[in-house]
């Protein structure tokens, strides 16, 4: 998969899961919550934007704390998979 495509996918995955749990997907709320939840330097209305548009896909830490905020397994957020059912499937 091409940078693009996974920043793409990532956005796509990002915004259905934050509907799933009852957040509509807009930079302001994203840049709120995820503020709320994660003790290093703060991201800006700019970044999340940036995230929601498929423009930027944040580093791991970021991923993993977005993950457990949206309670969803990171690889879910930034490939689309839930590993669980992959491992199931392959087991």
């Amino acid at each position: 998969m091409d940078k693009m495509t996974q920043k793409l996918q990532f956005a796509d995955q990002l915004k259905v899961t934050m509907q799933a749990k009852g957040y509509a997907p807009k930079a302001s709320i994203l840049e709120r919550e995820f503020n709320l939840r994660y003790f290093g330097k703060p991201i800006t209305l700019h970044a999340a934007g940036k995230w929601l548009r498929g423009e930027a896909i944040p580093h791991n830490d970021k991923v993993v704390k977005l993950a457990k905020w949206l309670e969803v397994q990171p690889a879910n957020l930034v490939y689309g998979l839930d590993l669980r059912d992959e491992i199931d499937r392959l087991s």
